[in-house]
């Protein structure tokens, strides 16, 4: 498991020099990724249970999602690479199984939660750094992100793990767990002032306003909101201030989306059902521009753009549902958590479901299909499905047995019923039962 947790401890990354490293055309990151699937395969065997891959709604949805990507790719690709077909398809899928398979405890999923937290942690270390080797040269506005891709791509990323803090931040298991989360929750807050990404700062207020429905104490969620404001007023660079007073290129950047948007728009008109085909977005773009208008760029700088020009309103379909299932399912799971009495199922599953709907938003503003933090999100919403069954179960036998044991208290002595001494039985797990 200690490869799997470097792994996650991976996902926020993008440009690493180190995890970027390539050796015999893969890169260091998908050489782990491949140990971590062998040793899946290897562990499959001693699970007590079969993994249930594809039990979820999610988890459907995102299987013929990848489907339909790969299809597309196949089909309009004009040279198909095999480091393309795996960079991108199936390695998220192997992924996919690697955590459905190795997640399958309790103990597990809070550790891979501890682990996505100093993700965030470390990811957000390198930008400060970033940004401390750089503001001397370029000011105060200057905003790092290389290793996450860029500014924007950190916020989006971060967004979904910031909520997930909350409650390691005050009931881990032991205090230097919490002094953990509370520094990975501090340099993460000043990483993602300095990235200074509007549509972050946009996304973050969405995701607080999402965590309001469920919150006994609103004020306390309502002075958070008023304590961000606050500090990016007092700072001299932040996302606030650049929707307030936008630089000249800030502008610049606005009227870009905006043009892209248009094009994407046009383009969507005359291929509205599969799509132009993955990463021929460029190759159709400049056919749209007006005559004398030439933007370099390679992707629509909105998410759901790109899934609606790229592989049309299917693809669109199938990659909404699969944000949309995870939040469904996890709000049913966060009512069965509730019934179950179980406060850290209750806990993750609100989290997770917050921490998505601030990415939703965020990637309205960049293409952002790909982040593995947001994947590693649905997976793990996939995974704790039967965790949490589990859960429920134990809660309704407890309360059988608490209830039988008060009709037993509540008989005459002369009548109570003999019990038998209970004897353990090993079950073994799904391989020796068969």
């Amino acid at each position: 498991m200690i490869l799997f947790y470097v792994l996650v401890l991976s996902l926020p990354f993008v440009d690493h020099g180190l995890l970027a490293r390539e050796i015999a055309g893969l890169t260091l990151e998908k050489i782990i990724g491949a140990a971590c699937f062998l040793y899946a395969l290897a562990y499959l065997p001693r699970r007590r249970t079969m993994p249930a891959l594809f039990a979820s709604a999610q988890a459907k949805a995102f299987a013929l999602y990848v489907m339909m990507a790969v299809t597309s790719y196949v089909v309009t690709a004009e040279v198909i690479t095999f480091q393309d077909f795996v960079g991108i398809f199936l390695s998220q899928f192997l992924f996919f199984i690697t955590v459905m398979i190795l997640v399958d405890s309790r103990e597990r999923l809070e550790k891979t939660v501890l682990f996505l937290i100093a993700s965030a942690g470390v990811v957000s270390l390198y930008m400060i750094k970033e940004w401390a080797a750089n503001v001397g040269t370029y000011g105060l506005g200057y905003r790092p992100g290389w290793v996450a891709g860029d500014a924007n791509m950190f916020c989006a990323s971060v967004l979904v793990v910031l909520p997930v803090m909350i409650y390691p931040l005050r009931n881990a298991a032991r205090g230097w767990q919490r002094a953990g989360v509370a520094g990975c929750l501090g340099v993460t807050l000043i990483a993602f002032l300095m990235a200074g990404s509007r549509g972050g700062f946009i996304g973050l207020f969405c995701m607080l306003l999402w965590s309001l429905r469920n919150m006994r104490r609103r004020l306390i969620a309502i002075a958070l909101c008023t304590v961000i404001v606050l500090a990016c007023l007092a700072a001299p660079h932040s996302p606030l201030d650049r929707l307030l007073k936008p630089t000249a290129s800030d502008i610049e950047s606005s009227n870009f989306r905006l043009q892209l948007w248009t094009v994407s728009g046009k383009i969507f008109a005359d291929h509205p059902v599969f799509g132009i085909g993955l990463w021929n977005f460029p190759k159709y773009m400049h056919r749209y521009l007006p005559p004398g208008v030439d933007l370099n760029f390679a992707v629509p700088h909105n998410t759901y753009l790109e899934a609606l020009v790229e592989l049309g309103a299917v693809g669109l379909l199938l990659f909404v549902a699969v944000l949309g299932l995870s939040v469904v399912n996890l709000k049913r799971m966060r009512l069965a958590a509730v019934a179950a009495k179980d406060a850290y199922m209750v806990a993750l599953s609100d989290s997770l479901s917050s921490g998505l709907i601030g990415f939703a938003v965020a990637v309205m503003f960049l293409s952002a299909k790909h982040a593995k933090v947001f994947w590693f999100a649905v997976f793990l919403s996939a995974c704790m499905q039967p965790l949490v069954a589990m859960t429920v179960r134990a809660a309704r036998e407890k309360e059988v047995e608490d209830e039988e044991e008060r009709k037993i208290v509540a008989l005459p002595a002369a009548k109570a019923p003999e019990v038998a001494e209970q004897v353990a039985i090993s079950v073994g797990n799904w391989l020796t039962r068969h």
